[in-house]
């Protein structure tokens, strides 16, 4: 889907008048009023995900690898840690855990992240 404003801007500004929103848009409204400050990031190829700093990793959470697609073209979210935060996208199978979705996410990121920054 082409961009005629910036991922930020699709993820948090109202939207004119038939425009559909993107997908990650409720996803990452969710988790920052959970307090989980996800941001998205480029991951290459014109893809964005959902990215969260944790001090011994991060979370990369995306369908198919993206999240700036269509919301009516969403099937499920995949978010995943990677111990190796320097780089997630190249990162061996055992530095990455499959962490699920929706409220198993908060749960686990809840768990991990406010017990590291307390």
């Amino acid at each position: 889907m082409p961009f005629a404003r910036t991922i930020a801007s699709a993820l948090t500004d109202p939207l004119p008048d038939g425009e559909a929103p993107i997908a990650g848009r409720g996803a990452y409204q969710a988790l920052r009023e959970r307090g989980l400050p996800f941001v998205p990031v480029h991951t290459g190829g014109g893809c964005f995900a959902l990215s969260l700093a944790l001090p011994y990793g991060e979370v990369l959470v995306a369908n198919d690898g993206q999240i700036a697609h269509d919301a009516t073209d969403h099937h499920a979210w995949l978010a995943c840690f990677y111990a190796s935060p320097s780089s997630p996208y190249d990162a061996d199978e055992d530095d990455m855990t499959e962490i699920y979705l929706a409220n198993a996410l908060a749960r686990w990121v809840t768990a991990r992240y406010f017990i590291l920054v307390s």
